[in-house]
């Protein structure tokens, strides 16, 4: 990879939100972006970020491009807290970047609304329509199901109610294809539809202790040490 020494170009994603969906009016909110660069050794830590207030309406986030000449894919973890409750699905979303400037949009799944992306989008009649079922994986409870009966089988939000979730649990999205009983590609494949609360507070104090690790650092290193 060679690193850009001119004008950064800028890579900027637009964060999707259901309509349906409203942010948690007062209290504490918070929410956090963190963006990576995924090597062939480590992920670099391109951007972290941090605002004092949670989104219920479409909004973007920039991040700059530091390479040329090669497609680098990037990882974004996103979260959204109110009073130190997660309101979004945990999941990685990823770029890949060719050439910046970039745009790319990305849904986010608050949690009861989870984002689904079946095959690419083609004129069906009604009875080819598909069928998209979220269930745990020994498919003895179905948290929702839809079926797809207009023209077009495409991208979607699912909602299921969260309070028949597991915290912790991972569940399992599957699509068939109703005239011919076969299956259809459906993603996410497998998802935590809702944090257990132990893994979230580890999450939160390795956030913290990375977010502490620079201003400490600096402070050291300066002339006058405290011991």
């Amino acid at each position: 990879m060679s690193l850009l020494h001119d004008q950064t170009p800028i890579v900027t994603v637009d964060f999707r939100l259901p309509t349906d969906f409203r942010a948690p009016a007062g209290g504490e909110n918070e929410t956090v972006v963190s963006v990576k660069a995924i090597t062939l050794t480590s992920p670099i830590t391109i951007k972290d970020w941090r605002h004092s207030s949670v989104f219920d309406v479409d909004w973007k986030f920039s991040f700059p491009h530091h390479y040329s000449e090669v497609g680098v894919k990037y990882q974004i973890n996103i979260q959204m807290f109110h009073n130190q409750r997660p309101l979004l699905v945990e999941q990685d979303y990823f770029v890949i970047v060719n050439k910046a400037p970039h745009r790319q949009t990305l849904h986010l799944s608050p949690i009861g609304f989870l984002y689904v992306e079946v095959q690419e989008a083609r004129s069906i009649s009604a009875h080819e329509a598909v069928s998209i079922s979220l269930h745990d994986t020994a498919l003895a409870t179905e948290l929702a199901r839809v079926t797809h009966d207009e023209q077009t089988a495409t991208s979607f939000y699912l909602q299921y109610d969260p309070q028949s979730v597991i915290p912790g649990k991972r569940y399992t999205l599957s699509g068939i294809e109703n005239r011919y009983h076969q299956s259809i590609e459906v993603t996410p494949r497998h998802v935590e539809l809702a944090p257990d609360s132990q893994n979230l507070r580890s999450r939160l104090l390795q956030k913290i202790s990375q977010w502490l690790e620079k201003p400490l650092r600096l402070f050291t290193d300066a002339d006058g040490k405290i011991h």
